[in-house]
């Protein structure tokens, strides 16, 4: 397998924040000792759905409500907001779209951010556009495995075509961790829970309630979470918020202080009319593009 140690900001950026999102493996490491403050407790009298009605609330607890929740959702924008990495990440994982990742070594800042928003409307209806990546930014349209791109991304793709035009590939030969599929956020793959591959060793964690506030027009119940990358000694926090029906309304990653990687969850059931280009010009994969992304 080749391996491609020379790899582009927005692969690294993608393939270091895995998680939050749902898809992709996560990469194996060795269990920590970090806990969390336990959840004080909430009187049964009080409770309502999507209250807690045990002293402790762990994330794995956290994931498994989002996971019972998430099928209700048949539509919904997720607006992730991430520094680039300005150095290399190790062991890199296949993404199926960008956001913020427990288990994962978090990358050193870089003096920008970029932004990705994806509309998904089940069952196979996709729009995308990333910025703040320079040559990689891009729009993209996925309906069920028809792939449309324009952008400057295109120039990498089909150098003779202008990055206003469409183009439509086939991504259907690709092996899943193409680098041009990280690219593209996973694309045409519908993502995921969000925190449906949780590591193991984060599971048992008790989770910490922080506060209450209004998002995108709902409730939301905040938590947090934290983990020790075993390679580095660093602290990652995380912070979850929830609303009454345990869908996400935003998922937050940080390190020192800072935030690394934000996923915020709106228009749940909106309607984004998701259609194909008038017209898009059909092209060849190039082998770089193809090129699976192999660890070290």
């Amino acid at each position: 397998m080749v391996v491609i140690r020379n790899l582009k900001p927005v692969v690294l950026a993608l393939t270091a924040v895995t998680f939050l999102a749902g898809c992709g493996p996560m990469p194996e490491t060795t269990p920590t000792a970090t806990t969390v403050p336990a959840t004080p407790p909430v009187a049964s009298d009080d409770a309502t759905p999507g209250t807690l009605e045990t002293a402790t609330l762990t994330f794995g607890d956290l994931a498994d409500r989002i996971a019972t929740s998430w099928p209700q959702v048949q539509s919904y924008r997720v607006t992730f907001t991430g520094t680039a990495p300005s150095s290399p990440v190790q062991s890199a994982t296949p993404a199926s779209r960008p956001a913020a990742t427990p288990g994962a070594t978090p990358t050193s800042r870089s003096p920008g951010n970029y932004t990705t928003v994806r509309e998904v409307e089940l069952p196979d209806r996709q729009r995308q556009s990333v910025t703040g990546l320079g040559a990689d930014d891009h729009e993209a349209i996925a309906i069920g495995n028809a792939l449309y791109v324009r952008g400057p991304l295109v120039e990498q793709i089909a150098p003779t075509a202008a990055p206003e035009e469409w183009i439509e590939l086939d991504p259907t030969s690709l092996p899943e961790d193409a680098q041009l599929l990280l690219l593209l956020g996973g694309l045409p793959e519908i993502p995921g829970a969000p925190l449906a591959t949780l590591p193991e060793r984060l599971r048992a964690q008790d989770v910490r309630e922080l506060d209450a506030l209004q998002h995108d027009g709902r409730e939301c119940r905040v938590f947090a979470a934290a983990d020790t990358v075993p390679a580095t000694g660093m602290r990652v926090d995380y912070t979850i918020a929830i609303d009454r029906d345990d869908i996400p309304c935003f998922i937050e990653t940080g390190t020192g202080g800072v935030t690394q990687g934000r996923d915020e969850y709106t228009d749940i059931g909106a309607e984004f009319g998701i259609e194909p280009p008038a017209s898009a010009t059909p092209v060849s994969i190039p082998p770089t593009m193809a090129t699976p992304i192999a660890h070290d």
